[in-house]
């Protein structure tokens, strides 16, 4: 079978009954199975799995069962085999399914939902890599980074060298002022936009707590969890995961892994999983990256709703308890809910410090406020919940995209989608070696370039599709990022020359001079002072008071991220598809959850 067949609508209670009379003659408990089907009939769960969950059955005798259901000759040897997983659906489908089988010629294997992910015949793996790894280039090329750049944006830069050249040597005083204009352009979009953020994340009302959905009311949710090279974490992962606070029959969690990977398989198999967790491997095929992982699991999960965590992730347990209830309460055409992210190591260096400030200001300041005002919002790498039909409908993740997150979420505001923060934190670990957090943020920053360079191919078609607000919003976090990263070090550069040369508390000698100055003085200041004003203000709001003194060290840190930007751009050109693999060390290692600093 190609792919996992998901329930069709509820049947009727009786119908129900009807269906899973076998079990009451095989001996099951007749309250147990009327229990199930009267719940299976309120909220469209699967009897089968209720009853598997509560014990009353195991996949394997309920698969004995089902096969003693099946008609006469339904195993007669055919041309060869498919694997039907028969806890996907209910009895009838899977009557239907097997009768498909046997149409073709081929014999039907009854497999668990653990053994189908396992041993899925290799056929239907390659298409499904394939279908991963290319379906959205294939579909919609203009929205794939598998191409780097558009065919004017490989004339611009070598066209806007030239004329630079040319214009330092014909006019000089006028092309220094339009560069200076030009660089400062970056630096403005981020202060003002950090500025407004202040603005509205001080006047944002608290969020209120939403009543506890009913069980029965909530809808089937699919984790998904990517993994590569994580045997280290994987006990504290699959212990996070256990905490979700979510009906286990209605929860689908699949481990993506990846099959050059043996020594995660191998720490996989050893651990007894959970009914609602299980394993799958990914085959192995260019881009080796996370979102083809993720589109390669998509087609095998079962829920209504996905949600997306990290190996490391820890989040509250109530998370998706909590996204159900703002989907509902939302906006027609809210889409996405993107998890606030905090950093919990136990003793945090300054490099660790630096990146809960970034994180605290970002997802407790920066993107609050671009949702408050429905601007595009490039999405964290984890903690992102979706509705499956959007998903499915944009055509999933770019495979080609080292930040597929960010990606998704300029593609889901181009959609006429709207994102929102959920109220729920999901701690991760911060990389405290220099050289961790350097291949991580090169592949950040990359991810941004190639993400920036795909929505502008066609600036005239995003700028009708995000509208003026949208446009500029998109430019100015986005491009702001990447511009502001790359030319920082020139700004300090000039600022040391100056004053190397005594001249920088000197009147300017021309008007060009001053303005250069002015320019490079006001962007530095109030790039500083903003930044470390929102950081500062969602710290404060956390409870992190201990990291205020490191507020002075983010000049530092932001040299850093030049340093990762400068590589990021040779990277682009070089090795554009590299996924740069930040390693995890266990919760025990770390020294547990740190609430504060």
């Amino acid at each position: 079978m190609g792919e996992v067949v998901r329930p069709g609508a509820t049947a009727s209670l009786d119908g129900l009954r009807a269906e899973y009379e076998f079990l009451v003659a095989a001996g099951i408990d007749p309250i147990a199975i009327a229990s199930a089907c009267d719940e299976g009939a309120r909220s469209g769960t699967l009897p089968h799995m209720l009853l598997l969950h509560r014990g009353a059955l195991t996949p394997a005798r309920y698969l004995e069962l089902l096969e003693s259901t099946m008609p006469p000759g339904w195993r007669v040897p055919g041309r060869g085999t498919e694997i039907v997983d028969a806890l996907a659906v209910g009895p009838s489908e899977v009557v239907a399914v097997t009768a498909g089988v046997r149409a073709r010629g081929n014999v039907p294997l009854f497999l668990s939902r653990h053994q189908f992910d396992w041993s899925e015949a290799p056929h239907s793996r390659r298409l499904r890599v394939e279908r991963a790894a290319n379906g959205l280039a294939r579909q919609h090329p203009e929205l794939s980074a598998r191409t780097r750049f558009a065919v004017w944006q490989l004339l611009a830069l070598p066209t806007v060298v030239g004329l630079a050249i040319g214009g330092l040597v014909v006019v000089p005083e006028a092309t220094l002022a339009v560069m200076a204009g030009v660089v400062a352009v970056p630096f403005v979009l981020i202060v003002g936009l950090r500025l407004l953020s202040l603005f509205v994340v001080l006047r944002l009302p608290k969020q209120q707590a939403a009543p506890r959905i009913p069980d029965a009311e909530l809808p089937a949710y699919s984790v998904l969890v990517p993994l590569f090279r994580e045997a280290d974490v994987l006990p504290d992962l699959v212990a996070a995961l256990h905490r979700l606070d979510y009906p286990p029959e209605k929860l689908d969690i699949l481990l993506i892994l990846e099959s050059v990977d043996e020594e995660t398989q191998a720490a996989v198999k050893a651990t007894i999983l959970p009914q609602h967790m299980r394993a799958i491997v990914v085959p192995d095929m260019e881009p080796r990256t996370k979102p083809k992982a993720l589109n390669y699991a998509l087609r095998l999960s079962r829920g209504d709703y996905i949600a997306v965590y990290d190996a490391e992730d820890d989040p509250d347990p109530d998370q998706l308890r909590r996204a159900v209830a703002q989907f509902r309460r939302g906006p027609a055409n809210l889409m996405c809910l993107q998890g606030r992210l905090a950093i919990d190591n136990r003793q945090p260096g300054w490099l660790a410090c630096q990146f809960m400030l970034e994180y605290a200001a970002l997802f407790d300041g920066m993107l609050p406020a671009l949702a408050r005002l429905q601007l595009p919002i490039p999405l964290g790498g984890t903690s992102n919940h979706f509705p499956r039909a959007v998903i499915e409908k944009l055509g999933g993740w770019d495979a080609w995209n080292v930040t597929e997150d960010a990606d998704l979420g300029i593609r889901l505001a181009r959609a006429g989608g709207r994102v929102q923060v959920l109220d729920s934190t999901t701690y991760e670990e911060a990389p405290e070696d220099l050289a961790i957090w350097l291949r991580q943020r090169t592949r950040w920053l990359k991810g941004f370039m190639q993400t920036w360079l795909v929505h502008m191919r066609r600036p005239g078609r995003l700028f009708s599709e995000l509208g003026p607000a949208g446009f500029i919003g998109f430019n100015a976090f986005l491009g702001g990022i990447i511009l502001s990263a790359l030319i920082h070090p020139i700004f300090l550069g000039l600022l040391a020359w100056e004053w190397w040369n005594g001249n920088l508390m000197a009147l300017p000698d021309t008007m060009v001079g001053g303005t250069v100055m002015t320019l490079a003085l006001f962007n530095l200041v109030c790039g500083y002072a903003s930044g470390m004003a929102i950081a500062g203000l969602a710290a404060t709001r956390r409870g992190m008071l201990g990291l205020l003194p490191h507020l002075l060290l983010m000049p530092l840190y932001w040299l850093l991220i030049s340093v990762a930007a400068y590589r990021a751009a040779l990277q682009l050109i070089t090795h554009p598809h590299l996924w740069e693999k930040t390693p995890h060390t266990s919760r025990a290692k770390r020294g547990g959850r740190r609430e504060g600093v």
